[in-house]
Parts: structure tokens; C-alpha cells; sequence
């Protein structure tokens, strides 16, 4: 089960206001505290960050974590995510709360704060997989997305430009490995990537994923506009040395995939890339993370700060494991919560573990099914029979698993049946104290009933969903078992991926085949 909790900041005339809301909650309201995040105190502790050579002091970090946080959460909004947390999230094995961290372009110096440092309790909340930490731009008109689920699994394109200094051999190695691991296809295209030849590669095949691997920039241009940029390699043959590079800029990237509809995510693994100031124009905002967001693709991992090779490569191996394989796959919110986890365990005392930012424009961040899309592949098994309930009803129970429905129907089922008993035992014809007691209990019995009647629709519709990914499930394992056993029978050795893959399905069809037992025994109880 995952909370949404949208954060929103935007000036106002006389400070800076913070609400927050879930989707069962009212408007939580505060100020925030801009006076603290703009002490010379703390922007000296964030110039050291920004400027020491990617090394410093983890308390340090906690620091500014901890400020960012008081800042952030008072008065009602702190209320309302203890509320959450606490009472919806501890102590439940599959909850979590995506804090969604919406900020208004007339609020650009704190669109521009590293937020995922954000400290509380003793961990940083963007490491944690309870408190997931994602981004988002108001006021940027980049059109709403429903979902980024792609059918089947999807196709990677992993774009390196010729350059120096980079170990990207080493961080190629990683992600094809991890998508080898999860037989998801995948294309590297590198070498002299120029403009026409990433345009070229993007119109060839649908990809959902590009991934890049470069230089990045956010500096000035000559009339001292800030521009964010990925350095390409220049169009033409025998180029000399430091001619062989083309800086596309944020309108360009724009223009270049805003073409290519079919992509969901861009992992940009280039310094500062992550950066944003406001549009020269005076709306907006401005860089190669909001230009990506407006060419249409919903999800984007670029970096805030430069990191370290041996960071990004711990990153994008983490990243992609978790996003090809075991129970988050195809979360690109965990996905990434994860790999920042990764780099903090790693590298506690580099600031790499913060410097990954994730914008997504999504009401979910499920990018792929664990299950490919053919129908040939899906096993064939009797699944109920049921409409699919109003959209409104859906939406209502979105953040609900099943387990919880069950639990809600089964004590809504029992107030109900002690309700009508005491119906039972009072006359027709009652008058008096009586008949006032009467109606209210048909009142209860009524709007009881009503609300047991759509959630018997929403289960039984989750059973539908249910026994369509079993299916498709057990047709993966199938093709797994088959795989490892045509290993064994060769003598040949049995990876640890794919026996993980084997024991992930069946932990999973496992857990189906419990929920769809628990749903037709709560809406068919025995007897």
C-alpha cells in the first residue's frame, strides 16, 4: 500500500506557504521556515557540499538533513505526516509513504535546495523505501500522465558518447548486466553518439528506458543564462581532439525526444544535470530535467551535484537490479530509494547517496510489468467473472491493498450484523424513544450496506487483476524452471539471478493464490 502525500511550496506575499494533503485527508497548511534555510549558517554547510571535491562529513550531511526537515514539517503538515506515518505506515510490512515535493517556480531558491538529504529519526527519508521521496514541478504545463506501464518488458537504450575522463565501461558492465539478468532487451549505443545517430537509434525501436552515460553542465552562456547541457560528439569524420563534442542544450534535448513517445524514463548519469533555474522569459522552469518533463517523458533520474564514478556505478548497478528483479520491480520510485540506499551503505561519507533526484509525473512509479505482455505466454487458468467498477470507486480504494479491503469489508460485515439483530428485536410498530432508535438504526444498516456493496465490487474486480497476473506468472516460471532445468540436466552451472527469479515468482504466485483464497472467503463465507 502506498500514501501519497503531496507537498506543495509557493510564495506568498508575506513568506513561503507549505501545504500537504493525502488523498483521505484534508489540507494541512504551515509556513515554512525560510528563515532558517537562508541562514548564512546553513548556506555555509551547503556551499561545502556543493563545493568539496565529493568527499566530506556524514554528520555534516545529518545536519543539513535535519534543518531541511524543520523547515519543511511544522505546525499542521508535521501533524499530518507523524499522523500518517505512525498510524498507516510503522509496524505495516508493505506500507509506504511517497512524499511527492511539489515546488512553484516563484519559489525557485528552494526548488534548488537538496532535499534529499532530509533527515529525521536517524535516517535520511530518500534512503528509505517507507518514506519514498519524489519530485515535481508546478507550473511547469507538462500535461498529465496516468500511468508509465509499458506492455511486457521494456527496451533499454544505453546512449555513451566518446569522452575522457569517465569510467563508463565500468558502469556499462553494471546495467547490461542487470538487464541481461532480467532477459529484458536492451541496445548500447556508443562510440561517436551524435545528434542524428541518438535520433536515428530512438526511431528504429520503441525504447521505454534511455539511459546516459557523459558529461552534463549547468553554466552561464554568454548573455549570462543558465543552461543545463549534455555534451554529444560533433556531427563530421576526423575531428581533432577537443572538437569532437557538441553541447545540446535543454531546448534541443527537448526537440530531439519529444518525438519519441514511447519513453517512460531517462537516467542521466551526467554532472549537474539535475540542476534547474528559472526560464530566461521569467516563468518557469529551466534545465535539462524540466526540458525532459516537457518533451513528455514522465519519469526522470538526473543528478544535482557531479558524482563519483565509483558512486554512479554503485547507483545504476543497484538501481537497475532492483528495478529487472525481486519484489520492487518495476518501481522506479523504490528503484531508485534503493540504489540511494546502496550508495549511503557504500559511501556514507560521500554525498553521492543525495545527489540522485527523481521527478515523476505519475500517479503510481510501476514503469513494466514483472510479466511479459504475450498472450501466448500466459497460462490459462479460470479467473472470475466481473465488471470493472466506476473509475471514482477505483480511485477511492486505489491506495488500498487487498489484505486491507478484506479487513475493512469483514469489520464493516460484523457492524452491520449487530445492527440488524437489533433491528430484529424491536417491534414494526414501535413509538417513542423506540422508533427514533429504529430509524437510526436503518439509517446505519442502509449507508452499511451501500458501502459493503462497493467494496465487494472492488475485490471482486482485485480478484480479476489477480488471477490475470497469476496466469502470466506461472507462465514465467515455467519458463524460468525450464531454463534452470535444461542447465541442470547439462551439467552446466545455475546462476544466483535466475535461481532468484525462480524463488521471487513462487513467493509471489504464492501470495496471489492467499489473496484470491481470502477474497472469495470473505464475499462466500462457509455455512
Amino acid at each position: 500500500m502506498i500514501i501519497d502525500l503531496d507537498i506543495r511550496i509557493t510564495q506568498t506575499p508575506d513568506g513561503y506557504r507549505v501545504t500537504a494533503q493525502a488523498p483521505d485527508s484534508g489540507l494541512a497548511e504551515a509556513k515554512l521556515d525560510y528563515d532558517a534555510l537562508t541562514a548564512p549558517e546553513f548556506q555555509e554547510k551547503l556551499a561545502q557540499v556543493r563545493e568539496e571535491p565529493f568527499t566530506t562529513d556524514q554528520a555534516l550531511f545529518r545536519e543539513i538533513g535535519d534543518l531541511l526537515f524543520r523547515a519543511l514539517f511544522r505546525g499542521q503538515v508535521q501533524d499530518l505526516f507523524f499522523a500518517l506515518f505512525s498510524q498507516r505506515v510503522q509496524g505495516e510490512e508493505n506500507a509506504s509513504l511517497r512524499l511527492r515535493l511539489n515546488v512553484h517556480d516563484n519559489a525557485l531558491d528552494l526548488a534548488t535546495l537538496p532535499w534529499e538529504f532530509m533527515h529525521h529519526q536517524d535516517v535520511f527519508l530518500a534512503t528509505q523505501v517507507n518514506t519514498l521521496l519524489t519530485r515535481q514541478l508546478l507550473n511547469l504545463n507538462y500535461g498529465g500522465i496516468e500511468s508509465l506501464k509499458v506492455q511486457g518488458l521494456p527496451k533499454t537504450l544505453i546512449a555513451i558518447p566518446q569522452v575522457g575522463g569517465l569510467d563508463t565501461a565500468k558502469e556499462e558492465q553494471v546495467v547490461v548486466q542487470a538487464l541481461a539478468a532480467a532477459q529484458m532487451p536492451y541496445r548500447v549505443l556508443k562510440g561517436r553518439v551524435t545528434r542524428q545517430f541518438l535520433d536515428d537509434a530512438l526511431a528504429e525501436e520503441p525504447y521505454a528506458i534511455l539511459h546516459f552515460i557523459g558529461h552534463g553542465a549547468f553554466d552561464e552562456d554568454e548573455d549570462g543564462v543558465m543552461h543545463g547541457r549534455l555534451r554529444l560528439n560533433a556531427a563530421g569524420e576526423d575531428l581533432p581532439p577537443g572538437e569532437d563534442e557538441d553541447w545540446i542544450n535543454e531546448v534541443e534535448l527537448q526537440s530531439l525526444l519529444g518525438n519519441h513517445r514511447s519513453l517512460k524514463l531517462v537516467v542521466l548519469n551526467g554532472c549537474e544535470v539535475g540542476e534547474v533555474s528559472q526560464r530566461p522569459e521569467g516563468e518557469g522552469f529551466w534545465g535539462v530535467a524540466p526540458a525532459l518533463l516537457r518533451a513528455g517523458i514522465p519519469a526522470v533520474v538526473a543528478m544535482q551535484y557531479p558524482i563519483r564514478d565509483d558512486v554512479a556505478i554503485q547507483f545504476a548497478e543497484t538501481f537497475y537490479r532492483r528495478l529487472c528483479t525481486g519484489q520492487w520491480a518495476g518501481h522506479v520510485d523504490f528503484a531508485v530509494t534503493l540504489a540511494r540506499n546502496a550508495c549511503f551503505l557504500a559511501f556514507p561519507d560521500d554525498r553521492g547517496f543525495a545527489t540522485p533526484v527523481l521527478y515523476l509525473r505519475s500517479k503510481d512509479g510501476v514503469i513494466f510489468d514483472i510479466a511479459p505482455a504475450s498472450a501466448a505466454s500466459v497460462v490459462s487458468i479460470p479467473c472470475p467473472d466481473a465488471p470493472k467498477p466506476p473509475e471514482r470507486l477505483l480511485y477511492r480504494y486505489r491506495n488500498a491493498d487487498a489484505a486491507t479491503l478484506i479487513d475493512r469489508y469483514r469489520l464493516l460485515d460484523g457492524r452491520l450484523q449487530r445492527i440488524l439483530r437489533q433491528i430484529d428485536g424491536l417491534a414494526v410498530d414501535v413509538t417513542g424513544p423506540d422508533a427514533w432508535r429504529l430509524r437510526r438504526y436503518e439509517r446505519n444498516r442502509d449507508k452499511l450496506e451501500r458501502e459493503l456493496d462497493e467494496m465487494a465490487d472492488v475485490l471482486r474486480w482485485r480478484a480479476v487483476e489477480a488471477c490475470q497476473e497469476l496466469g502470466a506468472l506461472r507462465s514465467r516460471l515455467a519458463e524460468k524452471e525450464a531454463a534452470r532445468d535444461a542447465l541442470e540436466d547439462a551439467g552446466e552451472y545455475v546462476s544466483y539471478d535466475l535461481k532468484n527469479a525462480i524463488f521471487t515468482l513462487h513467493e509471489r504466485i504464492l501470495a496471489l493464490e492467499d489473496m484470491l483464497e481470502e477474497i472469495e472467503a470473505t464475499l462466500h463465507p462457509a455455512g
